[in-house]
């Protein structure tokens, strides 16, 4: 197997745990969602939030994202535009 099918293999098996919580999401959306009132305060909602979270960061990240989100549906909380985060990119210190 060559290093850049290896690297896919690896990729691939990497995102499949986010790939089932995606799955699991749409499930939500399909079938549940629309028997019930809409009631999201938030821009994106709380499920597409999850997915762009699950689709950017990884399962780790993005769960706790997620979890950390839907913490803040609460009656204390004003709701509005709220993104996924943008990811912090690490910069080389200057002068080394």
């Amino acid at each position: 197997m060559s290093t850049e099918q290896n690297g896919s293999v690896w990729r691939t098996l990497r995102s499949a745990p986010a790939r089932v919580l995606i799955f699991c999401i749409e499930l939500y959306r399909t079938y549940v969602s629309p028997t019930r009132m809409p009631t999201c305060r938030f821009v994106p909602t709380c499920s597409e939030y999850a997915v762009e979270a699950l689709r950017t960061r990884g399962v780790v990240v993005g769960s706790v994202l997620t979890v950390v989100r839907l913490l803040k549906c609460a009656p204390w909380h004003p709701g509005g535009w709220d993104p996924v985060p943008e990811r912090n990119h690490r910069s080389s210190p200057v002068g080394t």
